[in-house]
């Protein structure tokens, strides 16, 4: 497979979707609170549909053709600019759109097991803790002693490196160490198997080797047999007000003392072929299986542009959780968020999304993260704004988007970025000043797809680089796929997906 090096891309698509200008009429910072509020107390409103001359449904064998949007702007300027190109068609509304709010839901033992007895069926789940017998501890310290060995003769080649860094890895090399002795000391010969109790705990319950924070989250790990191999089983949560993490995992087991030589061989390797068609239907029978609502396939364009951020493999399918008919839409921001203060609508709790891994034998993987729960419905068929509005809005914060302190625009290189899709479905946005509550909001997202240009606006070619870092002789252009912005339906706002509002 070609490497493809090149110098600032893998920038764009963080850089476009996190940095924002403060633009003169306030569209992020604003929320426009009175419009959304009193949109939701409007019961009686009816959702704007597009496409209203259609015919009746009985004869309708083929829909009107959507309305088309084309327009060309300026983006804010630097080196040469950044020049947009819109095209886009109206999405059809799908039927009433509702406004919920839903906070976490909280990821109890009972929940786990019912969730994990598509793998597991009836068959024994046993805990694992992570305890080593005093043979693998010797190993583990005989690694560690070798590892930290390798590295003192790395530094010893390079005099270059901080002195303070040089000392704060020694001591974290020593540190580890000295647990591992001590932990070699109380070591049982043989690790006794326990059923697993379908209880968190918190990291105390595990022992720790390599000395970890404990960061106030609790743990649950067990291992059973799936497909007649080795499945671990993890799941972690911890809420708060500061900040809240939901996770639950299904995957082979790897023993640690393999895991680096597994990681090796896996990138040396291709993916195995897949069919996604039946990958897909297959996820969706299991998600079906665990009885935890329905759930909705992510469209391709919103995992490409989420993967420089996400890194989804090619065999994973990735699902959203659906809303009265309409799916979640899948944002790439919104993780390993906590609130620091300041901000009234700083979000501290990850979007809720699951995957699923496949081979050619099936599935091999399982996660889920974030769970939530609709606990009211705000609106059940909340108006939307016309398109029209929707588009200039989008188009107003586009053209302040700051792309040039972030150094991404440099003297001679332009940007050029072609706005070709647009999803209507459902977001989540946070409530003003709630520690735990958010709306689930219709929402247009705007994707993209962004080009370096040359100071003539032709597409700027980049040598193509082969698996040992050296130059082919080949170049080609790039060009990068991103969700640009993304509106709320309902007051015109722009959505922050990186902070959650």
């Amino acid at each position: 497979m070609k490497k493809r090096v090149i110098a600032a891309v893998a920038a764009i698509l963080l850089l476009i979707s996190g940095c924002q200008a403060t633009p003169e009429k306030g569209v992020v910072n604003s929320k426009n609170d009175g419009a959304f509020q009193a949109a939701l107390e409007d019961k009686a409103s009816p959702t704007v549909a597009p496409n209203t001359d259609q015919p009746p449904a009985v004869e309708a064998q083929t829909t009107a053709a959507p309305t088309v949007y084309e327009a060309t702007f300026d983006g804010q300027q630097g080196g040469s600019g950044v020049t947009f190109h819109v095209k886009v068609a109206e999405p059809t509304v799908p039927g009433p759109m509702p406004v919920l709010r839903v906070r976490p839901l909280e990821l109890t033992g009972e929940l786990v097991r019912q969730v994990t007895r598509v793998f597991y069926g009836d068959s024994p789940v046993n805990e694992l803790t992570g305890q080593m017998s005093r043979a693998e501890v010797e190993q583990a310290l005989l690694d560690e002693k070798q590892e930290y060995a390798d590295w003192q003769y790395r530094i010893e080649q390079d005099p270059t490196i901080d002195a303070d860094d040089r000392d704060y890895v020694r001591a974290s090399f020593e540190d580890r160490i000295a647990r591992l002795e001590d932990a070699y000391a109380a070591a049982p010969e043989t690790v006794e198997q326990k059923p697993l109790d379908w209880q968190f705990h918190p990291q105390s319950y595990y022992p720790d080797y390599y000395g970890g924070e404990d960061l106030g989250h609790q743990y649950m790990k067990g291992l059973g047999q799936y497909n007649g191999q080795d499945y671990e089983l993890s799941a972690v949560k911890r809420l708060g007000t500061d900040y809240s993490v939901q996770r639950l995992g299904v995957w082979p087991y790897v023993p640690p003392a393999m895991e680096d030589a597994l990681y090796a061989e896996q990138a040396e390797t291709e993916p195995p072929a897949v069919d996604m068609d039946a990958a897909r239907t297959e996820a969706l029978e299991l998600v079906n299986a665990m009885g935890v609502g329905e759930f909705a396939v992510v469209p391709d364009i919103a995992i490409e542009a989420a993967n420089d951020n996400m890194s989804f493999d090619q065999n994973t399918v990735v699902l959203t959780p659906v809303y009265n008919g309409v799916p979640l839409t899948f944002h790439f921001g919104g993780f390993n968020i906590a609130s620091k203060g300041g901000d009234e609508y700083a979000s501290t709790y990850g979007y809720e999304y699951m995957t699923f891994s496949f081979d050619e034998t099936g599935v091999t993987g399982f996660g889920w993260e974030n769970m939530h729960q609709v606990v009211q419905t705000e609106n059940d068929n909340v108006a939307l704004l016309p398109f029209a509005d929707v588009l200039a809005a989008a188009e107003d914060q586009m053209r302040v988007m700051d792309l040039e302190r972030s150094g991404l625009i440099t003297q001679g290189v332009a940007l050029r970025i072609d706005v070709t899709d647009v999803a209507l479905g459902m977001s989540r946005i946070r409530m003003k000043d709630s520690a735990t509550d958010y709306y689930i909001t219709p929402t247009y997202t705007f994707y993209g797809a962004a080009t370096y240009c040359d100071e003539n606006g032709e597409p700027i070619r980049f040598p193509v680089y082969d698996e040992q870092g050296s130059e082919t002789g080949e170049t080609e252009t790039f060009q990068q796929v991103t969700e640009l912005v993304v509106i709320n339906a309902v007051d015109g706002t722009a959505i922050d997906v990186w902070k959650g509002y």
